[in-house]
C-alpha cells in the first residue's frame, strides 16, 4: 500500500482524465479522424494492389550415367560421371537469373510484353524506346556517358532478379518460386513460362555438352591402341547417348511443379485496414499537438 500511495495513482488518473476531456474528447478530433477517413480512401484509390503468386516445385531425379550394356567398373574408375549434373537447387536458380535465360525470355516476346505494348514483332521488341528521369539524364550529362535508348535483355535479367524470388528451406525438399504483381494473370504466365524455360535450357545445355563429349571421346578411342582405354572410351559414348536419349523426353530435368502457379484470392498490400487505423492516429495526434499549442502558446514562446 505504501509503493501505491507514492504513485499517487487516483491524482495520475486524473491527470489523464483531464488531458483526455481537454485535448482529445474535443470537436478537433472528431473532425481529424473524419480527415484521416478521407484521407485514407483516397490512399487506397491509387494505390495499386499487390497479389502474391507462386507456384511449388521439387528437385527432379538428376539423370543417371547408364548404358544399354552396363558400365563395366574399369571404365568407371577412369573416366567417372563427365558432364554429370545434379539438378540441384542452386543451378536452377543460378540459371533462373541468367543473362542466358533472360535472352530466351526476351527472344518469345516477353520484354515487349513488360517493356512496351506487347507486339511480338522483332523489329518492334528489339527497339523498344527506354525512358529517363531528368536526374539521370543530367547525372549522366555532367559525368560523359551515354544511356541506353532502348530496352535489352539485359533489363529484362534485371526485373526478373528483382521480381522474382525463389527460395528452399535449409532442411525442405520443396522449392517456392514466387512475385507480387498486380496483374494476375499475367504474372501466372510469366512464372510459369520462367520456371519451363529455365529448365529446358538446362536440359539443352546438357545435351550439348554430351554431343561434345562424344565428338571429343570418338577422336580419341580413333587413336587409342590400349584396349582398356578403348573399352572406357567406347561406355562412355554409350552413357552419353543414354543420358542425351532421357534428356530428350519431356521429363522435367532440374525441378517439377507440385503446384502450378496461382494467385492468392485478397491482395497483400495495401492493407486497408492498417491504412486507416494508421491514418487515424496520425492524424489524431497532430489534433492533439494543435490543441496543445493553441492552449499554451503563452507558456511556450
Amino acid at each position: 500500500m505504501s509503493s501505491l500511495k507514492k504513485y499517487n495513482i487516483p491524482e495520475k488518473i486524473s491527470a489523464i482524465k483531464g488531458f483526455f476531456y481537454e485535448f482529445i474528447y474535443i470537436k478537433r478530433s472528431a473532425y481529424a479522424i473524419g480527415l484521416s477517413i478521407i484521407f485514407s480512401l483516397f490512399f487506397i484509390q491509387i494505390s495499386e494492389p499487390q497479389f502474391y503468386i507462386s507456384a511449388t516445385l521439387r528437385e527432379a531425379d538428376a539423370p543417371k550415367s547408364s548404358s544399354a550394356g552396363g558400365v563395366n567398373t574399369a571404365a568407371q574408375s577412369l573416366l567417372g560421371d563427365l558432364g554429370e549434373n545434379d539438378g540441384s537447387f542452386d543451378q536452377f536458380r543460378s540459371n533462373m537469373f541468367s543473362y542466358v535465360l533472360a535472352q530466351r525470355m526476351w527472344n518469345q516476346g516477353w520484354g515487349s510484353k513488360i517493356f512496351g505494348s506487347g507486339d511480338l514483332d522483332k523489329d518492334y521488341f528489339n527497339k523498344i524506346p527506354k525512358k529517363h528521369s531528368i536526374s539521370d539524364k543530367l547525372v549522366a550529362f555532367f559525368l560523359g556517358y551515354e544511356l541506353f535508348t532502348y530496352f535489352t535483355a539485359h533489363d529484362l535479367q534485371a526485373f526478373i532478379q528483382n521480381r522474382v524470388n525463389a527460395v528452399k528451406a535449409v532442411r525442405g525438399t520443396n522449392i517456392t518460386v514466387s512475385t507480387m504483381s498486380s496483374d494476375k494473370d499475367f504474372s501466372i504466365s510469366f512464372l510459369n513460362a520462367i520456371i519451363k524455360e529455365t529448365d529446358m535450357y538446362a536440359r539443352e545445355h546438357l545435351i550439348s555438352s554430351s554431343n561434345g563429349i562424344i565428338d571429343g571421346t570418338y577422336k580419341q578411342l580413333a587413336v587409342s591402341k590400349n584396349s582398356a582405354i578403348a573399352s572406357a572410351l567406347a561406355s562412355t559414348i554409350n552413357n552419353e547417348y543414354f543420358k542425351i536419349a532421357k534428356l530428350e523426353t519431356d521429363m522435367p530435368y532440374h525441378v517439377y511443379f507440385i503446384d502450378p502457379p496461382y494467385a492468392s484470392e485478397y491482395p497483400v498490400t495495401p492493407k486497408v485496414s492498417s491504412i486507416f487505423l494508421s491514418n487515424a492516429i496520425i492524424f489524431l495526434f497532430f489534433s492533439v499537438l494543435l490543441a496543445f499549442i493553441t492552449k499554451n502558446k503563452n507558456d511556450l514562446w
